[in-house]
């Protein structure tokens, strides 16, 4: 079958939502992304506003992907509130932000978005994990299918025009600050400069192409809300300063900017100390700039028949950049249908008549450039020797800080992948897969350890041959410094126990001459304390993780454990249709024992009991300790017959075995159990644990020392 050509497929129709958030199974996989998930998805025209939001912070949203001819596919959306996580297979290939455990996270911007898929992406699932405490939540503006050159072809014809705006601003800024230095009209010029400076910003911070310049979409948000909350600022003290020359009165564009100075002062102190973020400014900001634009328009439209031709043409510019920002909140807000406002003609309209307003002054300027030009001649000659070779220094500089910050952004991705990371054993193998970019050009060896040896080493760089590592006695006896090129991974614990469970060996040749070691070294061995401090937390969780299913005394898996691996085995078993058998042991007379002898003594017959239990069990058999002298014996695919015998022989292990307390024998002990076996003996796999437990009321009840089985009824 044939399958449709085509550049862009709309995906406007065709959604599902569903609101909350998905739990995520042991593998880290969210539960809604499976087939029997139990999440209610409900169609939805376009993945935006559910109308059945209410109170919720979180919507899944998921389509099924058309079958469509692509060479290098990608899912393409304008922008999306706030935060976003995309999910194929139940594997997640996208991520916007960074959501924390209760699903929500903090504001990282409002970049567009390019999702790179599989060839054989016809007839998947994609779904969408998006949080938003944002007065929306979801897509905003296109949402297609694409070829990637298609979309980066698109991106670069949408930044055009803005980037020749954003040229001509900061041109005229530029231009105005010169005019503001050597004209005597230094306030007019300086607004004309903010302005200017506002304009480029606010353009610039909306220029898709900027997250292909430079991909950090929060740093370009802030760029464009804090020249947004700038701009009229400039603007009413341009106003002022015009109006003021026809004799008009001002006062109240001078209280306006003032308000609006106060606005831009406590929202930059409110987003630097976390009280609020940038996504909840917006809304409030517009509102005050639509109240203090409206009380704008009505003073100027009041004296516009009174100024001069000049001050007619800045005013109308002005009208027509602020009728584009009011129609671009519009969209925003969802006012009106989404489209794209062309912000940046607007600020070009207004950069042509502040252009018009500059070249009144030109002439004057050159005739003051020319004089200074005699003076400066000689001078810059003089400096541009200097210049020279101030340059070559700042080149290599340069060169240098890029390489560092190169190499911490690799560390830091090092330490963030860690964070995701389990148990040690899997950060090892994420360290293992990034070290060698982080010390490239440098060559080296990264080894990890294995009891006392060092196993697992990877080697990278020219002329670099497997060497033997030291062992680990060794290594913990070194003394490390910058020129061994030698740096432990180790992991110290609150007691301060220093472990040693990997280490990097660097060497300098040929390729990494350009780069000191004294300064690589440094940076590298910063990079290692941290990744290190990463580690210990990680070993820390991966501890706390054991100590929660573990029994303190006997090493023995406790009740919680037991809990979740029986749902987990009885389904295995329903499914596979394999016999799963359980025992309950509980030790006779256990209280008199203890009376007799002191809880140490039960502590220590406990413990006995415990090695018993594992020496006599299977490897695939589940051994757990329910609490105070009961245990439990969880056996996939044991009969009941298996079972009796098998707890036969324990019964008169035990009655034959003698506590060792203290240097002397104590009195033995005996056991009482209760079997269950599912089919053979329980029609209801869900009931065994309520089953065996009655078998071993029974045997209490029938004199202890004795095993009972559960009857199937």
């Amino acid at each position: 079958m044939s399958t449709s050509l085509a550049k862009d497929t709309s995906l406007d129709t065709g959604w599902e939502y569903s609101l909350g958030d998905s739990p995520f199974d042991s593998n880290g996989v969210p539960v809604w992304t499976q087939q029997d998930s139990s999440a209610q998805w409900r169609p939805i025209d376009f993945p935006a506003d559910p109308p059945s939001l209410g109170a919720f912070e979180n919507v899944w949203f998921r389509i099924t992907l058309p079958d469509v001819s692509l060479r290098d596919p990608v899912f393409f959306a304008s922008s999306i509130d706030l935060l976003a996580e995309a999910y194929l297979d139940g594997e997640r290939i996208y991520k916007h932000g960074q959501f924390n455990q209760d699903g929500s996270g903090e504001f990282a911007g409002w970049p567009w978005h390019m999702i790179v898929l599989p060839e054989d992406f016809a007839g998947k699932t994609l779904y969408f994990r998006v949080f938003s405490d944002y007065h929306n939540i979801g897509f905003w503006g296109e949402v297609k299918l694409s070829e990637r050159i298609d979309i980066l072809s698109q991106v670069v014809s949408e930044s055009s025009q803005g980037i020749l705006v954003a040229g001509i601003t900061l041109f005229i800024a530029l231009m105005a600050a010169v005019f503001a230095i050597f004209r005597g009209q230094r306030r007019q010029f300086l607004s004309v400069c903010f302005f200017s400076l506002a304009a480029a910003g606010l353009v610039l911070g909306d220029i898709p192409v900027m997250k292909l310049v430079w991909d950090k979409p929060l740093l370009w948000n802030y760029v464009g809300a804090y020249a947004y909350f700038l701009l009229p600022i400039p603007m009413f003290m341009l106003l002022a300063e015009w109006l003021s020359k026809a004799h008009l009165e001002v006062r109240h564009f001078q209280w306006l900017w003032k308000f609006h100075l106060m606005f831009l002062v406590a929202a930059g102190m409110g987003s630097l100390f976390g009280v609020v973020s940038i996504s909840q400014l917006y809304p409030i900001f517009d509102g005050i700039f639509i109240v203090t634009l409206l009380l704008l328009i009505a003073s100027v439209l009041f004296v516009f028949n009174r100024v001069r031709l000049e001050q007619k043409i800045l005013i109308l510019a002005y009208f027509g950049f602020c009728a584009v920002m009011m129609l671009d909140m519009f969209v925003a807000h969802g006012w009106v249908s989404w489209s794209s406002v062309p912000v940046s003609s607007g600020a070009l309209l207004f950069a042509v008549a502040i252009i018009g307003l500059s070249f009144n002054h030109y002439l004057f300027t050159q005739r003051r450039l020319a004089k200074l030009n005699i003076s400066l001649e000689s001078e810059v000659n003089e400096r541009t020797e200097q210049l020279t070779v101030m340059a070559e220094k700042e080149k290599l500089r340069s060169e240098s800080l890029l390489f560092q910050q190169q190499k911490l952004e690799i560390a830091g991705d090092i330490v963030l992948a860690l964070e995701t990371c389990h148990t040690l054993e899997q950060g090892l193998d994420k360290i293992g897969n990034s070290i060698a970019e982080l010390c490239l050009p440098y060559s080296g060896v990264f080894s990890v350890v294995n009891s006392d040896n060092w196993q697992d080493i990877q080697c990278w760089g020219r002329n670099v041959e497997m060497p033997t590592s030291p062992s680990v006695a060794v290594i913990e006896q070194a003394i490390f410094d910058q020129k061994q090129g030698l740096f432990p991974f180790k992991i110290v614990n609150k007691q301060g126990v220093v472990s040693y469970v990997a280490l990097l060996q660097v060497k300098v040749t040929e390729e990494s001459r350009c780069y000191p070691a004294d300064q690589f070294m440094p940076l590298l061995e910063r990079a290692v304390d941290k990744i290190n401090m990463t580690l210990a937390n990680l070993a820390l969780r991966e501890e706390l993780q054991r100590f929660s299913y573990e029994d303190v005394l006997t090493k023995l898996k406790n009740r919680r454990f037991f809990t979740e691996v029986l749902e987990y085995e009885i389904a295995s078993s329903e499914r596979n249709q394999e016999p799963l058998s359980l025992l309950i042991c509980d030790i006779d007379h256990f209280k008199k024992f203890n009376d007799t002898y002191g809880h140490p003594a039960g502590d220590e017959a406990l413990k006995t009991m415990a090695a018993l239990l594992n020496r006599f069990f299977r490897q695939a058999d589940i051994v757990c300790r329910l609490g105070g002298e009961e245990f439990v014996i969880l056996m996939p695919r044991a009969k009941g017959g298996d079972c009796l015998q098998r707890a036969e022989q324990l019964r008169l292990a035990v009655e034959n075995t003698k506590i060792e307390y203290e240097g002397a024998f104590l009195e033995s002990l005996t056991i009482s159990i209760g079997i269950a076996s599912w089919p053979e003996l329980s029609v209801d796999p869900q009931r065994l644990f309520q089953e065996a437990d009655l078998a071993l009321y029974e045997a209490k009840n029938s004199g202890r020392n004795c095993i009972r089985m559960a009857r199937l009824n």
